[in-house]
């Protein structure tokens, strides 16, 4: 139990993590061109991006003294020519280029309320493209949020995320509200999507939106934890990946027994043990499954390493076991007597023998024998018995024929081979 609770503690503080939402969004400065109406003798403009804007005669005056006010930052008669130039506007350029400066007013003014009006105007007009759309929305997101505005703000990031569902900075961001409005479920979605955007665009997803995502699934006790566990070791391999993944799939699995130390058996090999904790969880899940020639590597390992006391009466449980580990002699006649027999048990505890003894090669011949009698565990050991021997191309092999179960613990295996160089 007091394993469980570190392990939990450990764990959960995944979820501090914010979420980076990327590049900042949106700018003070609208992307569109706005053609200065005031200097032309046409009543056709041409924004930057080649598209012409029909700004009707009718409108041009109005329009032209709007965009002076809104240049001049003169904030007492901005409003009224917003409201002259709209009732003379005609055409789709016309609200579009009168939304677009009342946008650019509301950003100057820092006023959240009269830029949701005019995003909201410039997706009326028709004239607005989804992506600029998009960013607009998230840009408004974000200062409705700033501003408090809670609930006014998630509608703008669906919005966005409307225009645009593959932004994965607006998803992330979206997923962030999601959160703190309780929305947990959604918000775990949401940066799963981001995370599928990011990797179809070529970019990669920060560290903290991995562990951002992966505290949140965990803390709802959810399977899609070790998912997101296995994408964040993928991008970001290192000790602490590894032992915090391994510890959400251990959790969220419930790992007991053979399986257990499997996983175990993996966070050594990953290099990612740490502590009392870790130590004693693999010495004892190894004693339990009988594995007492590994247990007894594992507890001399620990006594050398930073941290743990293995004059502590638990392992001084666990030494006296594994003090009956039997000898190296004992292990071979084992083995060739399991191979004579063909008994896939037996042939599974002696290759587990000479896999504790760092004997991988003479161990996978054994759980190779053992495959046809118990295809899922004998496949899972043999895999990890050649992954350890160098034996890439087998150990993905046998690795890819596990189902059931172990099927997951498999797939971590495999993904260690991929990242440990």
């Amino acid at each position: 139990m007091k394993l469980v609770t570190k392990i939990a503690i450990g764990v959960s503080a995944l979820a501090l993590a914010a979420p980076v939402a990327g590049q900042r969004l949106g700018s003070e400065r609208p992307k569109d061109a706005k053609p200065d109406v005031g200097r032309t003798t046409s009543t056709a403009a041409t924004t930057t991006t080649g598209r012409k804007l029909d700004i009707s005669k009718e409108a041009q005056k109005a329009i032209v003294e709007l965009q002076n006010a809104v240049n001049a930052n003169d904030t007492a008669n901005i409003p009224a020519k917003i409201a002259a130039a709209q009732a003379v506007a005609k055409t789709t350029d016309d609200k579009y280029f009168i939304a677009i400066n009342q946008v650019k007013a509301a950003v100057a003014a820092n006023d959240a309320v009269a830029l949701k009006a005019g995003v909201e105007a410039m997706e009326a007009s028709g004239g607005s493209d989804p992506a600029d759309l998009s960013t607009r929305y998230t840009d408004l997101g974000k200062r409705l949020q700033t501003a408090g505005q809670v609930d006014a703000a998630a509608q703008a990031y669906q919005k966005a995320v409307g225009f645009d569902p593959n932004n994965p900075s607006t998803l992330a961001l979206f997923a962030s509200l999601r959160e703190k409005q309780g929305q947990k479920g959604e918000a775990v979605s949401l940066m799963q999507k981001s995370f599928a955007a990011s990797k179809a665009k070529g970019v990669k997803v920060a560290e903290n939106n991995f562990k951002f995502a992966a505290g949140l699934a965990y803390g709802m006790r959810s399977p899609a934890a070790v998912d997101i566990a296995r994408e964040w070791i993928a991008a970001y391999p290192s000790t602490t990946s590894w032992r915090d993944g391994l510890r959400i799939y251990r959790d969220i699995s419930g790992a007991k027994g053979a399986q257990l130390a499997d996983t175990m058996r993996l966070a050594r090999a990953a290099n990612a043990l740490s502590g009392e904790s870790d130590y004693f969880a693999l010495a004892n899940a190894l004693v339990s499954d009988g594995a007492l020639v590994e247990a007894k590597s594992v507890l001399a390992e620990a006594s050398k390493a930073s941290g743990v006391d293995v004059s502590k009466q638990s392992f001084k449980g666990l030494a006296a076991q594994a003090a009956k580990a039997p000898a190296a002699a004992a292990v071979d006649a084992s083995a060739k007597a399991a191979l004579a027999a063909g008994d896939a048990a037996a042939l599974i505890d002696a290759g587990d023998s000479l896999y504790g003894a760092g004997s991988y090669a003479e161990a996978a011949a054994l759980y190779r024998a053992a495959v046809p009698k118990d295809a899922n565990l004998a496949n899972l050991r043999l895999g990890m018995a050649l992954a350890r021997a160098g034996d890439k191309a087998g150990a993905e092999a046998a690795l890819n024929a596990v189902t059931g179960p172990n099927q997951s613990l498999a797939r971590f295996w495999l993904l260690w081979m991929s990242t440990k160089n």
